[in-house]
Parts: C-alpha cells; structure tokens; sequence
C-alpha cells in the first residue's frame, strides 16, 4: 500500500514537471498575436475539475512558483491566482454540482475569464495599465486558455472513460 502511494506521488510530479517544462519550453512557439498560451494555468483548472483535491492545491503551488520564478514579472502573481483558481473550484463547483462536461466547460469558462481580468489587474497595480493590457492581451489569453482547457478537459474525461472499472473506488 505504501508503494503505491509512493508511485502515485511519483508519477504526480513527473506530470507537474511535463507541464512546466511544455509551458517553459513550448508556450512562447505558439503565440497568437503576441500572447502565450499558460499551459500550467489550463493543467491546474483541469486537475481542479477531475483529481483529488490535494493533487490540484499541490499542483497550483508547485506550478505557479515554478512559473512566478522563470516569468520575470512580479513573483507571486501566478502563485496566488492558481491557488484562487484551486480554492474556487473545490468550493464552488465540487459543493455544487456533480460531474457534467457542459457545467464543467462553462465554470472553465468563466474561471478562464476571472483568470486574465485578475492577471491584468495585477499586473495594472505596477504599471497602471489595466485598459491596455484588458484591450490587448487578457481577452486573447482567456480564449487560448480557454480552448486549452478544453482539449485538456476533453483528453482527461476519455482517459477516465476508458479505465473506468466496476472495481475502482
């Protein structure tokens, strides 16, 4: 039993670690009009939606250190949104509804669109910039972000259906 737990945690973290190393070494090959997509905030709204609780709070902070310290912006940023976006989700979603793709999508959505209103905001409070950074940059990175949760999303539910067992707890 503990080898299990052991290998569960294991594999955790070598899936932390993809997704940081897809958003470090991928994001910026694929720009659209001069925004990243954030791989690592797609993965931790996913892992919010599907994974054990534990799992999602270990991999908003994890990842969003990870992704404050290689950034250059203001550290901590990421940190305290995919901790709000963990946190959200396990009180809001889990205590209300049960697993439904289209609910599942919408609160996506929505959590995308607080997601880039709040990156803007926080990064406004240094430049004073929140209309220009809303105009150019927030609305884009909420549908790529959008669109990525979603093909992560899509990806997680088939993998669940196909080792889904009359066995498994």
């Amino acid at each position: 039993m503990e080898q299990a737990t052991w290998l569960r945690y294991l594999k955790q973290s070598i899936l932390v670690a993809a997704v940081f190393l897809l958003q470090f070494i991928f994001a910026d090959k694929f720009r659209l009009f001069g925004v990243a997509p954030n791989f690592a905030f797609a993965f931790v709204l996913t892992v919010s939606f599907l994974k054990k609780q534990e799992f999602s709070f270990y991999s908003a902070l994890i990842l969003g250190i990870l992704t404050d310290s290689v950034s250059g912006r203001l550290f901590g940023t990421y940190t305290v949104l995919f901790m709000l976006v963990a946190y959200g989700i396990r009180e809001f979603y889990h205590s209300a509804f049960s697993e439904n793709f289209f609910i599942e999508s919408m609160y996506g959505l929505l959590v995308c669109l607080l997601y880039s209103l709040g990156y803007a905001f926080f990064i406004s409070l240094f430049r004073g910039e929140f209309l220009t950074l809303l105009s150019k940059t927030a609305w884009i990175e909420f549908l790529y972000n959008f669109v990525i949760f979603l093909i992560m999303l899509v990806i997680q539910k088939k993998h669940n259906k196909k080792h889904r067992s009359v066995f498994r707890l």
